[in-house]
């Protein structure tokens, strides 16, 4: 009665019989019970009663046999299924059942058998396809023998490629007729042959994307009867998905729009919506012409149209507008030849099978950094990028999910084209990612891996609080999510909590202990707050176990943090060599390289040239390379090479233009234009992925205890994605910007670019060396990329000199214009990879010198920085790759300039630029070094830090030297009891104001029992974990002799400065602007230049130089740094002055006390306080470089360089001298 009752309704609402009742009133239906229940007491007996009347009934046997398996009685229902084959022996779905029930036997074997023999019968039997193939990846997954597992993936392929013999002909096309609900299951099966196929190894990678375009192109063809011009393909899909992308995007994208008229006669656009209009079989019989128009377009690749979400969904319907967006080979024809979609649980299941297809093939072209995967049908690399996005953009429109909104916005954000949006405002690739992630949201808004991803997005655009609440919000949906945990702790780093970042890395390292950004997120916060427990130890350093005892100095590495971080560094640096460019893409790159490097010369290449860099190239596409050969960094050559040609491109337009004149007397006109499209740079490929770049940041390289080659490669990898995301920038001309016109009556134009013109270190420093610029001889041009803070330094900077421009809000195209109409002689980096600095201004190359100063006390690997502003002392002229190969060159020929054949090892070094990747450690700086006398450090405490004594420079020349110093000794004794009211007056008090060698100043405390060690609560976390350690390693008695003082204001943290006796510098990373602070009041600074090839750590030995009296500060070994400061110490002592008052005052004598007497009487005549000097002396360097370049002689292999007889001949370096006498005098 229940299926009768069932049949009944089965018409639907409406269309049975009204007026009747169908049902008593009084009937009650049986209760839902246990399908056991159910299977037994209902189903069995109604189907035994119907087999006594119907004992041959097949579908009444077969469904009796599933209920006896449903209920477990596995005999019985093999008994009626071999019944079933004896009435039909062909009845294949009796053998599927026997199968079935033979796998729940465990005869695995057996059961195999009968769902082959199945499907041997009926190869579009999907049911047996199913069980085969589940059954074979069961077995497969479940041994750990490479061999069986392997033989399982054989078995389950031959079963597919079967069934794919059976209904696909010669041609590929169906051979027999397939229900649009069973569309799916061939796919799937045409699918799984592929994949196996990618598990097979790499040489197999081209025949599954045969397979996954077979089960694509499987629903893009129309049901029969279809002819040849319907027979589209994958090909035919991605050419007209791009076309309909930048049609129907057109008038959004600010680049030159895609012009079809010559492939459609038709007004293609305007025909987009029309039901009756089919784009895809236009491309399908347009043959190459559209895709030779799209790549004419996309110079040489895909050009990847930008869409917006929306724009996405409609592509369904603007590539099937007959059956509505419907894939048409799951569709019915109608009378009239038209298409009936099927019903929705037809359309998802087809849907999701095909989006899973071409996520598959998205994320192979996403992991084919080369591009050697190919689509068949398209021959050559067409850009990845662009097929992925294309790839990406299909699989949305037909079966949008919140992954895939994810994995789209990942690709795009790496896109440097832009477009406009709906409300005109310009869209990059960043942008476009953030509405894809906000759309996968709207799907799921709890979806981890979107959270995560639109959180670095904001992040990286300043918004640390929203990205924090995103990143939380991930951790909560998802608590082993080690990406989001890793990046909630770099983002409340960057909020200035490092210790609560700690949780948060640690949680991420235990879920994944080999997790990059992890580990040296950890390394440096704890770093940051002292916390030095399980750093572990490097050979010959001393280090920190877990318990944060301290591990004495050995010849062995002990495993902790730091050694994780500095293995995982290592590990980025060589998996940064990966192969990124295809030889079809390099070979056209070469020739770009030629052509440019001929113009840039001004004359052709000589026979021993050509053969030198034919070498180069041979030796990047590994041409007779041998596994003896280190890797190469192909990318990274190219960018550097671009680096290295676009100024010398510059110049010779510069030469041709006015000639190699130093300057005009009158205003030049601008240089000639029609020589423009003769300096093209050479072109970026357009399948070079983005270079990798290291966890660790540069300026983490300042205290981590890293290689020398590593210090280098760091921010090299840097240097080089930067320069990818300048070349990529779609607005960028093709040739080199314009150069300067020649300075007018000598007046050069100088540029300096600072994210710090506010209450800022630099600030401090600098404010008064742009004013102080010669204005007969100067054009100052200072461009602040950050916002105005409110206080007085920006608007005080800003009314001395010319021109102070606010960019904080500007595009960089828009800087970049800017610049490039002032005509800028010499840009200057002040931020190098300090917080805030803008390097992608630097790297589109506006100005033909560039050069850093001050921000950054290291090097920024970059060919687009030419000098670095040093001094012998922070730079040793041996660490410059200039000089570096000026020494390989004088002792033999370079082996790239052995014309013929590929030599053994041929170096990839451009004239005058090591390549950095090479192995040595003997080198750091890619910059060419600008040698200051005295100091690279300028300072302006002799304007700005007066307020101790209120006297000018001179008033104070005109007063006795020792009624200065008893007025400095009494303001000592003031301060000291102002800042420490209970030390008595005879106690040493050594400071930092950084924490660094900590053990060597326990030691030094240790040895001078009536000392203090006053540090900052900077942060305020460390003083705990300082604290703490040293009760460990010195005892109660030392530790309680450690004072902490909270950070001052600046007048105030300068004045109290005087209250130290000796200042104990870091080594790692000495004091800088707290070095010149301490200094200026006379107190003197015990340095150690640990590292030679670290500017870092030798800035203060610079300083202390500059003061006159440098040899008395400056130690070189950690034994040395200890017993100078106990000597200093134990000199001083302490006689008593008689005030007029009858108070005694303690006067200091001894060395430390002379020294300290001398420093402070001699401050106003001391280098390293001469601002006005500094900048004269700077103001040298400036001229030098300019004449360098003008001439031609500043890149060594050039024809300029090799007949020149200047200096620049015998050093890469510029030499300032200074040409005033210094006024230290010694006094006794």
């Amino acid at each position: 009665m229940a299926y009768a009752y069932y049949l009944y309704d089965t018409p639907g609402p409406g269309l049975t019989p009204s007026g009747l009742t169908s049902i008593p009133i009084l009937h009650s239906p049986p209760e839902a019970g246990p399908a056991d229940h159910v299977y037994r007491n209902r189903l069995l007996p109604l189907l035994l009663t119907l087999l006594e009347i119907h004992p041959q009934h097949l579908p009444l046997l077969l469904l009796l046999a599933c209920t006896y398996y449903a209920l477990g009685e596995f005999d019985t229902s093999l008994s009626i299924s071999h019944k079933i084959l004896a009435i039909n022996s062909n009845y294949v779905e009796a053998m599927s059942n026997i199968g079935t029930t033979m796998k729940a036997l465990g005869q695995v074997e057996k059961a195999y058998e009968w769902w082959w023999k199945a499907l041997q019968l009926r190869p579009t039997y999907w049911d047996a396809l199913d069980n085969i193939l589940g059954m074979t990846f069961n077995l497969a997954h479940s041994t750990h023998d490479h061999r069986r597992r392997l033989a399982h993936y054989l078995q389950a392929q031959s079963v597919c490629l079967f069934v794919q013999k059976h209904v696909f002909d010669s041609d590929g096309k169906l051979s027999v007729a397939i229900q649009p609900g069973e569309i799916s299951r061939l796919q799937r099966a045409v699918f799984t042959t592929g994949t196996i196929y990618t598990t097979l190894g790499p040489t197999n990678v081209d025949r599954a994307i045969i397979e996954h375009t077979r089960a694509v192109e499987l629903v893009v063809r129309p049901p029969p009867p279809n002819s040849l011009p319907e027979m589209y393909t994958l090909r035919d899909l991605l050419l007209a998905a791009c076309a309909a992308g930048h049609l129907i995007s057109s008038g959004s994208h600010t680049s030159e729009q895609l012009d079809l008229s010559g492939v459609f006669h038709s007004d293609v656009a305007s025909r987009l919506e029309d039901p009756t209009f089919s784009l895809l079989h236009l491309v399908h019989i347009s043959g190459e012409q559209l895709l030779r128009a799209l790549l004419r377009a996309g110079g040489g690749v895909l050009p990847t149209p930008l869409l917006l979400p929306d724009e996405v969904t409609r592509l369904r319907t603007l590539l099937f507008p007959q059956s509505k967006g419907t894939f048409p080979a799951i569709c019915t024809r109608t009378t009239t030849g038209g298409l009936r979609p099927p019903s929705d649980s037809v359309c998802k299941q087809t849907n999701n099978i095909t989006s899973t297809i071409l996520l598959t093939l998205a994320k192979r072209f996403q992991d084919d950094a080369v591009g050697n995967t190919v689509l068949p049908g398209l021959v050559g690399n067409l850009g990845g990028t662009s097929v992925v996005v294309l790839l990406y953009y299909l699989a949305l429109a037909w079966s949008p999910a919140a992954s895939t909104y994810n994995n789209l916005g990942i690709v795009l954000s790496g896109i440097t084209q832009t477009r406009r949006g709906p409300d005109g405002k310009l869209l990059d690739g960043i942008a476009l990612a953030r509405l894809f992630y906000t759309a996968g949201l709207d799907l799921d808004p709890k979806h981890p891996h979107l959270l995560t991803n639109l959180g670095s997005l904001l992040k990286d655009q300043g918004h640390i609080h929203q990205a924090i609440k995103l990143y939380t919000n991930a951790v909560e949906q998802k608590p082993d999510f080690d990406i989001a945990l890793a990046n909630l702790g770099n983002a409340i780093k960057d909020a200035g909590r490092p210790w609560d970042a700690i949780e948060y890395y640690r949680r991420a390292t235990a879920v994944n202990p080999n997790l990059p950004e992890a580990i040296c997120g950890l390394a440096n916060s704890l770093c940051s707050i002292c916390d030095w427990r399980g750093r572990g130890a490097l050979p010959h350093e001393v280090g920190v176990d877990g318990s944060g005892h301290s591990v004495p100095m050995g010849s062995q590495s002990q495993p902790g943090w730091v050694t994780q971080m500095m293995d995982v560094t290592e590990e980025q640096i060589s998996q940064g060599l990966l192969p990124s460019i295809d030889e079809t893409s390099l070979a056209a790159v070469a020739e770009d390289c030629m052509r440019a490097l001929i113009r840039a010369r001004g004359r052709p290449l000589s026979f021993a040239e050509l053969g030198a860099w034919h070498a180069r190239f041979q030796r990047l596409v590994g041409l007779g390379d041998d596994q003896n050969r280190r890797p190469v960094n192909l990318a990274g050559f190219i960018l550097r090479f671009i680096d290295w040609i676009a100024p010398q491109l510059q110049r010779r337009w510069y030469v041709e233009s006015y000639g190699k004149i130093l300057a005009a007397e009158n205003t030049a006109p601008p240089p000639n234009d029609g020589l423009q499209d003769a300096f093209i740079r050479p072109l970026l490929p357009k399948t070079l992925q983005p270079p990798a770049v290291p966890s660790v940041l540069p300026f983490h390289t300042f205290t981590y205890p890293l290689t020398p080659r590593t210090t280098r490669l760091v921010p090299h990898r840097s240097a080089l994605r930067i320069s990818y995301t300048a070349y990529s920038q779609p607005w960028l001309p093709k040739h080199v910007y314009r150069p300067p016109r020649p300075p007018t009556h000598g007046k050069l134009n100088i540029g300096y670019i600072s994210s710090d013109v506010n209450n800022h270190p630099l600030s401090h420093l600098m404010q008064s060396v742009f004013g102080m610029h010669d204005k007969d001889r100067f054009n100052v041009f200072i461009y602040t990329t950050s916002p105005w803070d409110g206080t007085s330094y920006r608007p005080r900077i800003a009314s001395t000199v010319e021109h102070c421009i606010d960019v904080s809000n500007w595009s960089l195209e828009a800087i970049a214009e800017h610049i490039a109409q002032q005509d800028i002689h010499v840009l200057i980096n002040l931020g190098g990879y300090t917080k805030g600095a803008r390097n992608d201004i630097f790297a589109v190359r506006l100005c033909p010198i560039q050069m850093q100063l001050m921000g950054y006390a290291g090097t920024l690997g970059g060919g687009w920085c030419d000098y670095l502003v040093c001094d012998p002392i922070s730079c040793p002229q041996e660490l410059s790759a200039a000089e570096r190969w000026r020494k390989i060159r004088s002792v033999g020929p370079n082996v790239a300039t052995i014309a013929s054949g590929t030599p053994p090892d041929v170096r990839l070094d451009l004239e005058g630029d090591i390549d950095p990747e090479e192995d040595s450690d003997e080198w750091l700086y890619t910059e060419k070094f600008i040698y200051m006398p005295h100091t690279f450090m300028v300072t302006d405490h002799k304007q700005s830090f007066r307020g101790d004594e209120n006297l000018s420079v001179e008033e104070r020349a005109r007063i006795p030297s020792e009624t200065l110093w008893l007025e400095e000794e009494r303001r000592r004794v003031d301060a000291r009891k102002r800042v420490f009211p209970d030390l008595p007056h005879d106690a040493i008090v050594f400071a930092n104001f950084n924490q660094g060698i900590f053990l060597v100043w326990l030691r030094i405390l240790r040895r001078v029992p009536r000392s203090v060690l006053w540090l900052l609560r900077f942060p305020a976390a460390g003083e705990e974990h300082l604290l703490r350690t040293a009760k460990l390693w010195a005892g109660d008695d030392v530790a309680a002799r450690i004072r902490f003082t909270e950070v001052a204001k600046k007048d105030w943290h300068v004045f109290r400065t005087r209250v130290a006796d000796l200042f104990l510098d870091t080594a790692e990373c000495n004091a800088h602007t707290i070095a010149a602070d301490v200094l200026w009041t006379g107190t003197p600074v015990l340095t150690w230049p640990k590292h030679t090839y670290k500017m870092c750590s030798r800035v203060a030995a610079s300083m202390v130089h500059a003061t006159g009296f440098g040899e008395q500060m400056v130690v070189h070994s950690a034994e040395e740094y200890e017993n100078r400061a106990v000597a200093l110490a134990q000199s001083v002592r302490y006689v008593p002055h008689h005030e007029p008052s009858g108070a005694a005052l303690p006067r200091g004598q001894g060395e430390l006390m002379e020294l300290r007497r001398n420093m402070y009487l001699n401050r106003d005549n001391m280098p390293l306080f001469d601002t006005l000097r500094w900048t004269r002396n700077l103001e040298k360097a400036y001229r030098e470089a300019w004449r360098r370049w003008v001439e031609g002689t500043q890149y060594e292999g050039s024809d300029e360089w090799e007949t020149c007889e200047g200096e620049e001949r015998g050093s890469s370096c510029i030499w300032v001298k200074d040409d005033d006498l210094v006024n230290v005098r010694h006094m006794d």
